[in-house]
């Protein structure tokens, strides 16, 4: 489907939900106002996952918001996929999942109703953490190289990075005809701790990792720091992949689209909640480098 028909699409959902009521999406915040930020605020579009909608704490949404002050319609959910979030279905509640409206329809309809400086995205950590890792990684007994790089190839390289076009031009295309620009602002997480450490609230289960580690032969016992180096080793060749997909799409889309620089920015494991979401104070940092690249980029 291309993008004309793919909008198209969207037009004809939006059309069939104008006599419903709008489903409310700008988020309660509950947060105090912590400090004082510079004077000039953006105003923000977001979707994305559990690193912009984190149930058992705050997320980078929220201290965009309530830390730095920038007003911001949140459309995240946790849980969410990248393959959801541009293909949909949007809601999975529903007997046929086929008939709702899509995550991208929701977007642009945002998108029409009112102007923002920006929109942020959070996408593609769901689609390989869970059982889905379990096709990535060789077993330890095979002696192969982990993990599995035609596996990791075709559903990065190819398949995220397809879905992140697929979204870009639908959004470009929309501003296009309002009249605006629209810079996208996307990310590609930090380096975990696959330790076996979960979550249990609102869908957020886990531990995403320590399951398929286990199964393929790779333990983490008594808290051995070299095993669970080898398991992070592993891992961290999904994070470079996917980072080095997002340097691609950056540069395909000059000056549209912008990577935060996130890599790095928790380098202890006392900084991650779990073995996917960083603590307040990791996702203050994080925050910390949204906040800092949207000065950069939109002040110019």
């Amino acid at each position: 489907m291309t993008p004309t028909e793919r909008l198209a699409r969207i037009d004809a959902e939006i059309a069939a939900q104008q006599a419903v009521p709008a489903q409310k999406m700008i988020a309660e915040f509950a947060l105090p106002k912590l400090k004082a930020a510079p004077a000039k605020k953006y105003k923000l579009l977001a979707d994305g996952d559990s690193w912009f909608d984190y149930p058992l704490g705050q997320d980078v949404l929220d201290y965009l918001n309530n830390y730095f002050q920038h007003p911001v319609t949140k459309l995240a959910r946790a849980g969410s996929t990248l393959n959801e979030l541009v293909y949909g279905p949007g809601d999975l509640l529903l007997s046929d999942p086929s008939q709702g409206t899509t995550r991208l329809t929701e977007v642009v309809a945002k998108l029409r109703e009112q102007r923002f400086d920006a929109y942020l995205f959070s996408a593609g950590g769901n689609d390989i953490a869970g059982p889905e890792f379990f096709s990535f990684v060789n077993h330890a007994a095979s002696r192969l190289a982990n993990p599995n790089a035609e596996v990791l190839h075709g559903v990065v390289s190819a398949t995220f990075q397809k879905a992140y076009e697929d979204m870009i031009d639908i959004l470009q295309m929309v501003a296009e005809k309002q009249g605006i620009k629209l810079p996208i602002f996307v990310h590609g997480y930090d380096y975990p701790f696959p330790d076996g450490r979960g979550a249990l609230a609102l869908g957020i289960v886990g531990p995403w990792f320590d399951p398929t580690f286990r199964k393929k032969g790779y333990p983490f016992e008594n808290h051995d720091p070299q095993q669970l180096q080898t398991r992070r080793t592993i891992l961290n060749h999904f994070i470079d992949a996917f980072n080095a997909m997002l340097d691609a799409i950056v540069a395909k889309y000059p000056g549209i689209v912008h990577k935060v620089p996130t890599l790095g920015t928790l380098p202890k494991i006392e900084q991650w909640a779990n073995e996917l979401h960083p603590t307040n104070p990791g996702f203050l940092a994080i925050a910390w480098k949204f906040n800092n690249e949207l000065y950069q980029v939109l002040s110019q």
